[in-house]
């Protein structure tokens, strides 16, 4: 938020985007990404900022924190399922929009089967969520970035291959027009899997932004 840089990835663990306001809850204490986010508008004057979550599960706490602030816009991508289809951590519906004052600002999109994959993602981006955040026009994503979507991920049930996730970050470095990006790392269940899914981001970010990412 400083602008020292203008893209990084944050490889940091526990993952956070589980934390609420109030509790440590899904493996997660601290909420790097909604801390962020607050912090560039609270500490360095930002006054629109995005938080992209694609990890495999909804990310409650991040929603819980930014729901009620109209200069941060959460948007998740996740699978979703209550009852007898359940899902952890059964929110995330697409009818969640923002509190009193920030509508708009919280936007889900729920995939209520197992086994999406990079058409489906892609597909979200382009027809939704990428018109969303241009017409936002953020000065800072925050790319909340878990890797248990990715194809071989023991736990997700999803096929997102290293190149869908190049092909999304590439796409946020599109709409940002040169603004700031920053990828925190949330979740993943293979270590080989997420190595091999957080290096097909760095490389797009190296490529894309022309320099080392901090």
């Amino acid at each position: 938020s400083r602008g020292e840089v203008d893209a990084a990835l944050a490889v940091v663990r526990p993952p956070g985007h589980h934390a609420t306001c109030s509790q440590a809850m899904g493996f997660c204490y601290y909420n790097s990404a909604a801390i962020a986010a607050r912090a560039a508008v609270a500490d360095g004057g930002m006054r629109r900022v995005v938080v992209l979550d694609w990890d495999v599960h909804h990310g409650n706490g991040t929603q819980d924190i930014l729901y009620d602030d109209p200069n941060i816009m959460y948007i998740s991508l996740h699978r979703y399922g209550t009852a007898g289809n359940y899902f952890y951590p059964g929110t995330g519906d697409a009818t969640e929009v923002g509190a009193e004052g920030a509508e708009g600002r919280n936007l889900n999109v729920p995939w209520t089967e197992k086994g999406v994959g990079n058409g489906d993602y892609l597909a979200a981006f382009d027809w939704v969520i990428l018109p969303i955040i241009r017409e936002f026009a953020p000065q800072l994503i925050i790319v909340a970035a878990g890797f248990d979507a990715a194809q071989g991920d023991p736990l997700g049930g999803c096929r997102v291959t290293p190149t869908g996730y190049a092909q999304m970050t590439k796409r946020l470095i599109e709409v940002s027009e040169g603004g700031r990006i920053c990828v925190v790392l949330e979740g993943g269940y293979s270590q080989i899997v997420t190595a091999e899914c957080v290096a097909s981001v760095l490389k797009t970010l190296l490529a894309m932004k022309g320099g080392a990412p901090q």
